[in-house]
Parts: C-alpha cells; sequence; structure tokens
C-alpha cells in the first residue's frame, strides 16, 4: 500500500515537472494564413476590403501613404531562456489613388534588419549630483521663510 501511493506521488510529481517545461508561446502583430491572403485581390478590392478582411495595418508607410505593411512573428520561450522568433510575416499591400489594391506581396525575411539602439545619453550643462548630494541640497532649501527675520510692527 505504501509502495502505491509513494508510486503515485512520483508519477503526479514527474507529470507536474514536464507540464512546466511546455513551452510559451506568443503571437505578436498580424500573422494572417494563406487563405486571409487570398480573401484580397489586386485591381477588385479596395482600401475598406483590406481593412475589413485584415483589420488595420500594422504601420503605414513613411513616405507613402497608400503602402501598407502587415507585420507579425510568433515567438516560443522555455522556462527562464530567452524567446526564439519561429515564424515572422511581412505583407505589403499598395494602394492606387482611387484606393483600389494594385498589389499584394510577402516581403523576404532576408530584407529584414535589426536596429541597433543608440545607448548613448545628450549632454546636459551642468554638475550631475549623487542621489545623496541631492538630498542634502534640498535640506532647508523650502523652509528658508521661518530663519528669516521678521520685519514690521
Amino acid at each position: 500500500m505504501r509502495f502505491a501511493s509513494f508510486t503515485t506521488a512520483l508519477v503526479l510529481a514527474g507529470l507536474l515537472l514536464l507540464s512546466a517545461c511546455k513551452p510559451i508561446v506568443t503571437t505578436h502583430g498580424n500573422l494572417l494564413s494563406e487563405n486571409k491572403i487570398k480573401q484580397v485581390t489586386p485591381n477588385v478590392s479596395t482600401r475598406a476590403d483590406v481593412v475589413s478582411y485584415w483589420g488595420p495595418p500594422t504601420t503605414v508607410s513613411a513616405f507613402d501613404n497608400n503602402t501598407w505593411y502587415y507585420i507579425g512573428e510568433t515567438d516560443t520561450q522555455e522556462g527562464v531562456f530567452a524567446a526564439e522568433v519561429e515564424k515572422r510575416q511581412m505583407i505589403k499591400v499598395t494602394f492606387d489613388a482611387e484606393d483600389k489594391v494594385t498589389g499584394v506581396s510577402i516581403v523576404d525575411n532576408k530584407q529584414a534588419k535589426n536596429v541597433d539602439f543608440v545607448s548613448r545619453k545628450t549632454p546636459t550643462a551642468g554638475k550631475e549630483f549623487t542621489a545623496a548630494q541631492q538630498f542634502i541640497g534640498d535640506l532647508g532649501k523650502f523652509n528658508k521663510s521661518a530663519s528669516k527675520p521678521k520685519s514690521g510692527p
């Protein structure tokens, strides 16, 4: 009897540990299926149709309001390790002056570039104080009227 309860507890603990190793899968942005992509037809669909089928674009081109991008990706993270990109998709939709779709293309992931953030700080005039210097410098700063002699009768 004691062996059976120990075995059951060991099996339950093993199942609990295995379930903790299950990867966390998250989707960011607008990841479109092949069927959804086929819903939009060049020279037939309009801007309103695209919004109706796919929703608003992830981003609009900075230099051309007639170019929309739908960007999405799926990430997988196991435990405390950094998330890894499993699938990334960027779809470019272009429109003409009458809001008709002129082209739908899937942008190749090899064209994507990682953007490195700049860690520089903008220089400012003046002296840099530590937290302790700032605290000590502020003592009595806001109570100067109590130390001044009162004038008048």
